[in-house]
């Protein structure tokens, strides 16, 4: 049987990242959000747009934020990855957030340089100083947001090719969205404090039933079918990331690309509420082909706990832990693509920020699994 070792300091290694953001100095953190403050909240009739850049993993981090700010009226979060392409307008208030942990991101740095022509505002949050998307912006009289890495041995098997830089973005960015409303700074630290306490939780999951799930999930030759709506849909497409750099074949499903399920394949729906409509048909769909089912979810009274008791597979359930008073963020009990309630839009990242967390301690223990290194990683990346 698979060990878990591997697992579990991947979760501490994980924990060691989010409490460094503890000690993110309080005038950093507040610049940060006054740079945000005063672009959502300024007195211009023009609409306002902020446009998402990044790629991979850092663009899916951000893409959670830009979610959520859909909170307020007056602000169109936007990306260019978006189906339906919204280019600048010089009738708009533009502004850029990009995210690059090397700072080397050729795509990056290239849209930096057009947004600077076209008068956007410029925020790029990075992990590396000497980098050249750092020195553009700064030569831009941008704004650069510091996540400095912690220094690991390199090749590190617990936190591959970025996972410490998209970690950290995606739940800094998560503490600092309370703070926008009134700007105090200190529910930044508060925020923090409670992602920590439970990715703490991730800790605790039984040590066999892990172990039987891992195995169950990753000893098979069939495609990997990824899947999830809305912030959900941006843990699973980095999970599906990671795995593809394992050397696995992995869909996301619903694109253009991707085959139709067929026995032999592995179906892993993410969603915190269990409910979601669009999952649960996924789900039917997948079990009428003879496609194994393998969901992450938080609600232990779902529709999808239901499903796969009724086919007797519940042990293929993982249940991502998260502290008792934060079970109840789900407030709408069938969501969909198209209808959901604004509170579950604008919920905190609670479960996906643990999903997240989960996803990359599974790949960690992957790399034992499969015997993979990381330079055969690096190899699968882009």
């Amino acid at each position: 049987m698979t060990s878990t070792t591997k697992f579990y300091d991947s979760i501490d290694i994980q924990l060691q990242f989010l409490e460094q953001l503890k000690h993110i100095p309080e005038e950093e953190i507040g610049e940060l959000i006054k740079v945000l403050r005063n672009f959502i909240f300024q007195a211009d009739t023009k609409p306002k747009v902020i446009y998402g850049i990044g790629e991979g993993r850092s663009a899916l981090a951000l893409y959670d934020f830009l979610h959520q700010l859909l909170k307020y009226e007056q602000l169109f979060p936007a990306t260019l990855d978006d189906p339906i392409r919204r280019y600048f307008d010089p009738d708009r208030s533009n502004m850029i957030l990009s995210a690059s942990g090397s700072g080397g991101t050729e795509s990056v740095i290239n849209y930096l340089e057009d947004a600077h022509r076209l008068g956007a505002r410029e925020i790029l949050i990075t992990a590396k100083t000497d980098s050249p998307a750092y020195k553009k912006i700064k030569s831009h009289n941008g704004f650069v947001f510091l996540i400095e890495d912690i220094k690991l041995e390199k090749p590190s098997k617990l936190a591959v090719m970025g996972s410490e830089f998209e970690l950290k973005l995606c739940t800094m960015l998560n503490g600092i969205l309370p703070s926008l409303d009134s700007g105090d700074v200190s529910i930044y630290y508060q925020q923090i404090n409670h992602y920590i306490r439970n990715a703490r939780l991730l800790q605790d999951i039984d040590n066999e039933y892990l172990q039987s799930w891992i195995d169950k999930l990753l000893n098979r030759r069939g495609h990997f079918i990824v899947d999830g709506v809305g912030r959900s849909g941006f843990v699973a497409k980095a999970f599906g990331m990671r795995l593809t750099h394992l050397g696995q074949h992995v869909y996301i499903k619903g694109d253009a690309t991707t085959p139709s399920f067929v026995r032999g394949d592995v179906y892993i729906p993410i969603s915190g509420s269990g409910n979601t409509r669009e999952i649960l048909e996924g789900m039917m769909k997948a079990r009428s082909k003879g496609v194994d089912v393998f969901p992450i979810t938080v609600n232990k009274s779902s529709g999808m706990v239901e499903l796969l008791e009724k086919w007797g597979y519940k042990d293929n359930i993982i249940f991502i832990p998260v502290e008792e008073g934060d079970r109840g963020i789900f407030h709408d009990k069938t969501p969909s693509k198209i209808r959901t309630t604004k509170m579950n839009q604008i919920r905190p990242s609670i479960s996906e920020i643990n999903s997240y967390i989960f996803t990359n301690a599974i790949i960690a223990s992957a790399i034992d699994f499969l015997g993979v290194d990381e330079k055969y990683m690096k190899r699968k990346h882009w």
